[in-house]
């Protein structure tokens, strides 16, 4: 659980679950305005990037660029995202 925002006149959290096994995530965005409750459901299902270089090979694409992030930074170990550029054969 997670607070996004914290005011008088509202409040909006951020609820998820994390199921390593099958690579999902399935959460709620929870906004608390006076009487009202509004919700936003998310579900997402996220590949590792050996899996989307399999699947880039598959469709006749090759890994060109993996970096850290969107400054182009190392990819590695500790890295908590990455950007992936692809080319055709």
């Amino acid at each position: 659980m997670r607070a996004h925002a914290v005011t008088t006149e509202h409040v909006s959290v951020q609820v998820s679950q994390h199921d390593s096994a099958r690579q999902r995530v399935k959460g709620q965005f929870i906004v608390l305005r006076n009487d009202q409750v509004k919700l936003y459901p998310v579900e997402i299902r996220y590949s590792w990037p050996s899996e989307l270089d399999l699947m880039a090979q598959l469709a006749g694409l090759r890994l060109r660029h993996r970096w850290g992030g969107w400054t182009r930074g190392e990819f590695n170990g500790a890295s908590q995202k990455h950007i992936s550029v692809y080319e055709r054969y």
